[in-house]
């Protein structure tokens, strides 16, 4: 009896020891494992248990702090899942770690659940601000990319035929890229959403959609080149999922959302002059109902 308990606690110690290697493997080789082909969402929480450094929990607690609980626990809610058009290498990233390609590109594949950049595993980020209008509570989401390339039309293409050696001549690009996604939380519960769009805003991708808010479905996608927004609609309405099976997605659970209320806007230095406005001087981030992206 005694040998028999002996020798299952050596199988218990041995089994442990074979789950400790397992994960400590996984954690080892961060960020290769990180896509929905793996398990994205699942390979990201092990990780994040076994290392401790989870993105979103260390999110979860500045928000926290910035907003309080209820206000917290409703921008963790409402992040938004990305979804990006074929084509798009960036992820959004925090400017003060990161400001170049090198840092925020991800593989463009059609199975992959991206939340760290491929070269230096630089976390995907969105700010956060958070207004009260009225009974409403309106969420607002930013998305920072180094730079935008307007790509209608194949104009980008044309114009590197053109001019191959120096890219920011090209009248569509600008450093510094600010894109949003908003939530507005009515006072019954329910929940609209909009996203930026070309000087703009809009819901679904048809110009009946500009200016306009939508039911909220947790989605939004970004456009290659400009990283212009929409709401993923199918057959024009809502799709829940929100996701086409063959375009990269970020899903919110391994988002780092960073509250703008707990940052000095000051340290921020444009790369290039007039360029975008950060979302501090936008008209709508005082005002949360406003149409201008200016």
């Amino acid at each position: 009896m005694d040998s028999e308990r002996g020798q299952a606690s050596v199988e218990w110690v041995a089994l442990l020891l074979c789950v400790a290697l397992a994960l400590g493997a996984v954690v080892a080789f961060v960020p290769l494992v990180d896509g929905r082909s793996l398990g994205g969402t699942v390979v990201h929480a092990i990780v994040c248990a076994v290392r401790g450094d989870c993105a979103a929990a260390d999110g979860d607690r500045a928000l926290a702090a910035a907003y309080g609980m209820r206000d917290a626990a409703l921008v963790r809610r409402y992040a938004p899942n990305l979804v990006y058009e074929p084509g798009t290498y960036t992820l959004p990233v925090d400017w003060r770690r990161c400001r170049l390609h090198l840092c925020s590109d991800a593989p463009d594949s059609s199975n992959l659940d991206a939340h760290l950049s491929t070269r230096t595993g630089t976390p995907a980020t969105v700010f956060t601000h958070v207004v009260h209008r009225g009974g409403e509570t309106f969420i607002q989401y930013w998305f920072y990319y180094p730079d935008s390339t307007t790509t209608w039309g194949g104009a980008a293409a044309l114009w590197a035929a053109i001019d191959s050696v120096d890219h920011s001549t090209y009248p569509g690009y600008h450093d510094d890229d600010w894109e949003g996604y908003q939530v507005r939380v009515e006072g019954s519960g329910s929940a609209l959403s909009r996203a930026t769009s070309h000087h703009g805003y809009q819901w679904c991708k048809e110009s009946s959609c500009e200016s306009q808010w939508g039911p909220w479905t947790g989605w939004t996608r970004v456009s290659r080149g400009s990283h212009a927004g929409h709401i993923p609609t199918v057959d024009g309405r809502p799709a829940i999922q929100g996701v086409d099976s063959h375009e990269r997605t970020t899903t919110a659970d391994g988002l780092r959302l960073v509250p703008l209320e707990s940052i000095d806007p000051r340290g921020y230095r444009p790369l290039q002059r007039d360029g975008p406005s950060p979302p501090w001087r936008k008209e709508v981030y005082g005002d949360p109902l406003s149409n201008s992206t200016g």
